[in-house]
């Protein structure tokens, strides 16, 4: 029976970590509204969040754009950028 337990609590605390990273739907919105303002060509975005924070981390790697995290009063400041190779 102690057996059991352990397994099914196990599998809960795995489930619960898998669920817990994975960004809200707000996160997601909010993530696309910072997609448009770069292409945009806005670079500066702020959010008190630290998990968006990653997630514009996250999302900016992927598209090769390096960001600059600086803290601030309200939260955090992120200005993107892009290197633009030179041959």
């Amino acid at each position: 029976m102690k057996k059991i337990a352990l397994v099914m609590l196990g599998c809960l605390l795995v489930g619960v970590s898998s669920v817990v990273a994975q960004p809200t739907a707000a996160d997601q919105k909010w993530l696309g509204a910072v997609q448009k303002m770069v292409e945009s060509g806005k670079n500066k975005v702020s959010t008190p969040s630290q998990e968006r924070v990653e997630l514009v981390k996250k999302w900016a790697g992927e598209k090769g754009f390096t960001v600059t995290v600086s803290k601030i009063e309200a939260g955090y400041q992120l200005e993107l950028s892009k290197n633009i190779a030179k041959n």
